[in-house]
């Protein structure tokens, strides 16, 4: 018996991991012994208090589904279809076909970029034209590094994010690894549209960055950092400084972007007495910044904004995807558990996806904080 090539995906709930394997097949439609194309593959997320059951899951799937390919990792809190799965034992996976010789899985755990190179090597060239969904682990310190020389030295772009969990954390890449990176590759051919949400709104203006010292704004245009950034944030906000920083944040432009782009970092500190401000980032002197302010209305609308442009890089249908949100998003922002999944299901017209809650969150060969990145087979 042959499955049929159609995405599909399936939520289960429950601490046996056999079980979990049986019930994610049952609603998947597949059944054992079912033969299935080479060209078929899985995405996996595991909630963190289930990853030491993660090979015996594993295991359980290829044995019920037949499918040989799977790759994933273990999340703090899931995403399936409309559901958010916070502090429930659970599973989520995505099964689907591509063109033959479409994808690789990227078995990892690869934590340099001659690593990766030799992993995709006979696959995916540098100079190629080419998609990764990455899934990386929280304490690979080289993470930013390794993006940095893809986004240089190739033609490839990267989604994906980086695994949460209270204890143990594992991915999926073919078997039950740990530490650096593990994904898919995928073929220019394959058809994908991605966009990432940033949940911010900017503040009006940038400014260059004319002293610093280390993480430290001393100067903005010419000015003391403290009174610029009062003057941004208006006089209601700049009363309670403290309660300021619980909304309003400093952006870092992405240079050649030309879509506006910006990393959002934590202001961490102030200096009352010398009129300086600490943020989450090394700096550079002579740099341009802007202040964004982040709060549930302003997420709606980014998020509402990117669905919008996305749908329309996908006017032949979407046969499913991966959406990967921080773990200060979803209920964090949104209010109650699943408004963020129901704006997107939305806005897309319910259809197969999967995803988790994230440490940090890649988008075009860079990582993120505060992000809710999406990527769809079109």
């Amino acid at each position: 018996m042959t499955t049929s090539t159609a995405f599909r995906y399936a939520v289960a709930k429950g601490s046996e991991p056999g079980r979990l394997a049986d019930a994610l097949a049952d609603a998947l439609a597949l059944e054992a012994g079912s033969v299935v194309p080479d060209s078929t593959f899985g995405l996996l997320y595991l909630s963190d208090s289930m990853a030491r059951h993660g090979q015996e899951l594993l295991k359980g799937l290829e044995a019920v589904t037949g499918i040989r390919h799977w790759s994933g990792c273990a999340g703090m809190a899931l995403i399936g279809g409309r559901e958010e799965l916070y502090e429930t034992p659970a599973a989520v996976a995505l099964v689907g076909s591509l063109e033959p010789g479409g994808f690789r899985l990227i078995k990892g755990p690869v934590d340099s970029f001659e690593a990766l190179r030799e992993q995709l090597a006979g696959f995916l060239s540098p100079e190629q034209p080419g998609r990764l969904i990455l899934h990386a682990d929280p304490g690979f310190a080289g993470l930013e590094d390794l993006l940095t020389r893809i986004d240089q030295e190739t033609a490839w772009f990267t989604t994906g994010g980086v695994s949460s969990g209270q204890g143990e954390v594992v991915q999926f890449a073919g078997a039950v690894v740990a530490g650096g990176v593990s994904g898919l590759a995928l073929r220019e051919t394959v058809p994908l549209a991605a966009r990432h949400s940033q949940g911010c709104s900017p503040l009006p203006g940038q400014h260059r960055l004319t002293e610093t010292w280390r993480n430290i704004i001393v100067k903005l245009d010419d000015r003391p950092a403290l009174p610029v950034f009062r003057d941004v944030i208006g006089e209601v906000l700049a009363r309670d400084l403290r309660r300021a920083l619980g909304y309003i944040h400093i952006g870092l432009p992405i240079s050649g972007s030309d879509t506006g782009d910006y990393r959002v970092r934590n202001i961490i500190g102030l200096d009352l007495d010398r009129d300086l401000l600490a943020v989450g980032e090394m700096l550079n002197q002579g740099e341009r910044v802007l202040f964004v302010r982040r709060d549930g209305q302003a997420a709606r609308d980014d998020l509402e904004r990117m669905l919008g442009e996305i749908r329309a890089q996908c006017p032949g249908g979407i046969r499913g995807g991966i959406y990967v949100s921080c773990l200060g998003r979803g209920r964090n922002q949104f209010g109650d558990e699943g408004t963020e999944l129901a704006i997107v299901q939305d806005a897309l017209g319910d259809v197969p996806l999967v995803g988790f809650f994230a440490n940090g969150e890649i988008f075009a060969n860079r990582l993120y904080g505060y992000t809710g990145v999406l990527t769809l087979f079109t």
